[in-house]
């Protein structure tokens, strides 16, 4: 086994406050020098930029895990990592076909959470998403849950340790009927000693970034055992299959 760092949680410049030098090609080389050996790209309610970004770090040695954080009717987020682009895409079509179009928003809220840029593996700008990735889906919790499945993913509750957006902030408890794969604490809670309050729910913890800014990459790191960076062995690690396992750093 070897012991691969992962940043498991990051948006582009797509997601509406992702900053515009998140570009797939900059992510690539910032996680290189931060010596990140996987990353996830997981944009609000999208998964336009994904693809892009495996091109970018494509001979870098680096994977990237294809992710989405979609947010829930109740206003929870959840990230979806998937085996294959084409399986976050899928998931991002269905969930944004229940979003507005972004031509109903209120123009200043919409100006306020930004452009929402598709990008090419350069960094070149390839238009815009019509669709307010800032609004809840048309999912309500279970229903993301099984979305995420149903397309071979992982579900994680995101930032469960936050005040907003995350899984005890919208319910007050945690749903145990809902079969997440892991949970996920952000980089301040694990500073701050909070993880350890969810090891009773018998999950495995991750701690990601939740970049929105190149500065912020890394901040969080999960800390997997495994044979290969693949999303197999990711797979493996988060059911501590064979003596892989993740850990939150």
């Amino acid at each position: 086994m070897r012991c691969f760092a992962a940043d498991l949680h990051i948006h582009t410049a797509l997601s509406p406050c992702g900053a515009d030098d998140m570009t797939p090609p900059a992510i690539v080389a910032v996680a290189r020098r931060l010596g990140l050996a996987m990353i996830a790209i997981c944009d609000h309610n999208s998964a336009g930029n994904v693809a892009a970004t495996q091109r970018a770090a494509e001979g870098a040695g680096l994977a990237v895990v294809p992710g989405i954080e979609i947010t829930t009717a109740e206003e929870i987020h959840v990230l979806g990592l998937f085996p294959d682009a084409e399986a976050a895409l899928a998931v991002g079509a269905e969930v944004l076909a229940t979003l507005p179009w972004a031509s109903q928003a209120d123009p200043a809220q919409a100006a306020r959470f930004g452009e929402q840029k598709l990008l090419g593996a350069a960094g070149e700008d390839l238009g815009r998403e019509t669709r307010l990735l800032f609004a809840a889906s048309g999912f309500d919790l279970d229903g993301v849950v099984g979305l995420i499945h149903g397309h071979q993913g992982l579900a994680v509750a995101s930032h469960v340790d936050r005040p907003t957006m995350s899984v005890l902030a919208q319910l007050g408890l945690f749903p145990p009927d809902v079969r997440f794969d892991a949970v996920e604490v952000s980089a301040a809670g694990v500073a701050a000693g909070r993880a350890a309050q969810f090891e009773p729910l018998g999950l495995p913890i991750l701690c990601g970034s939740d970049g929105h800014y190149l500065s912020d990459l890394g901040a969080g790191r999960t800390m997997c055992e495994m044979e290969d960076a693949t999303f197999g062995e990711l797979v493996l690690a988060l059911r501590g299959a064979g003596g892989r396992r993740c850990r939150y750093a």
